[in-house]
């Protein structure tokens, strides 16, 4: 997982090793562009980690739109776009780097350029805890490690995850609580949970 949350120079060199080593060792690696588009030293960083072909990157409409290069980005971590604009350079983006591009938002979108599939679950409270985007790679990470079909590991990442998600926000009553219940829900989720919960469009 290579997040490019704190891109301090120190630990921009680190991405690129890590990166580099992954790549070479043929372990999936997920990149997740934090605010690139908006602040220079990210999108020139994120540009040179593209080049190192990761497995799957996450990112929200604007940063995905932005990393194609059709756009300039949204406000920080926030996007400006809405999800279904940044369906076709998701695509496009999956197809020049033969990777699986993932977009968050109300209705998430995962694409391998070629195999699409959008998914309407999770909660509100998701957005008001920090976090949370970046933890949603981390869980794409680990799905990528156990499974050779990646856009199908991913698609079920976002399942598990967004799901997850559904059943805390009935426990919690702030976003305080549902950050320790969404914890809680995604450790104890079980296999029935999604088969009977999950739609995927």
């Amino acid at each position: 997982m290579v997040n490019l949350g704190t891109p301090h120079a120190e630990q921009r060199t680190a991405m690129v090793e890590a990166a580099r080593a992954a790549a070479s060792a043929g372990t999936p690696w997920v990149l997740d562009p934090v605010a690139v588009g908006t602040l220079p030293v990210r999108t020139a960083l994120a540009r040179e980690l593209l080049e190192l072909r990761p497995t799957v990157i996450r990112g929200n409409a604007s940063e995905i739109i932005a990393l194609a290069g059709a756009g300039g980005g949204g406000r920080g971590v926030d996007s400006s776009h809405g999800v279904e604009t940044a369906e076709e350079s998701a695509c496009a983006l999956a197809r020049t780097t033969d990777c699986v591009v993932a977009v968050s938002g109300p209705v998430d979108f995962v694409t391998d350029g070629m195999r699409s599939a959008r998914n309407a679950h999770g909660d509100a409270l998701l957005t008001r805890v920090t976090g949370g985007g970046c933890a949603l790679g981390a869980v794409m990470a680990a799905f990528a490690a156990v499974d050779e079909d990646r856009f199908t590991a991913t698609v079920a990442a976002v399942t598990a995850y967004t799901v997850a998600a559904e059943l805390a926000a009935k426990e919690a009553s702030g976003p305080g609580s549902f950050a320790v219940s969404f914890l809680d829900a995604l450790a104890a989720l079980e296999e029935s949970d999604l088969a009977e919960r999950a739609v995927l469009s």
